[in-house]
């Protein structure tokens, strides 16, 4: 009984001692972004980025002295979305609403300003042809009137 146990021991212990060691270092670093964009719709997402670095250290045998070791170095770069939100923010939709009614006010207003503008140009110019053709009509009567020496008059009925 004693040698079975004892036989039972010694290929527990060689069975362990003929396997690799392994001492794993894992760092972990997460940040949280969190982006949010503005406008009638607040879109809000918060992602988080996690970089991983592991080191695995492996020893062959541990019956031998000074062992050659293999480091083993993996990173790793995950990001996921957290949360992704959509929400309408009524407060600034109203203010644009204002300021886009104000605008269309603002352009209804220079909009008449230049057709005013423009008609009173026009009756400018429609007065300046009538001074010129009244001118025109004032040169030609006197023309008209014009009689040569010796001639008689014209006279008004």
């Amino acid at each position: 009984m004693k040698r079975i146990i004892m036989s039972i021991a010694i290929v527990a212990f060689t069975i362990t001692a003929t396997q690799a060691q392994e001492n794993k270092n894992v760092q972990e670093t997460s940040t949280v972004k969190k982006v949010t964009q503005k406008d009638v719709n607040v879109k809000t997402q918060v992602i988080k980025d996690t970089d991983t670095d592991m080191q695995v250290i492996e020893v062959e045998g541990t019956t031998v002295q000074d062992q050659d070791s293999k480091v083993i170095t993996s990173n790793s770069k995950d990001s996921k979305v957290v949360a992704d939100n959509v929400t309408v923010d009524v407060g600034n939709q109203q203010q644009m609403m204002a300021i886009k009614q104000k605008q269309e006010a603002e352009l209804a207003r220079k909009i008449a300003e230049q057709n005013e503008a423009a008609a009173m140009q026009a009756e400018m110019e429609r007065k300046a042809k009538m001074m010129q053709q009244q001118q025109e009509l004032e040169a030609r009567r006197a023309a008209l009137m014009k009689r040569p020496e010796g001639m008689a008059k014209l006279q008004k009925n």
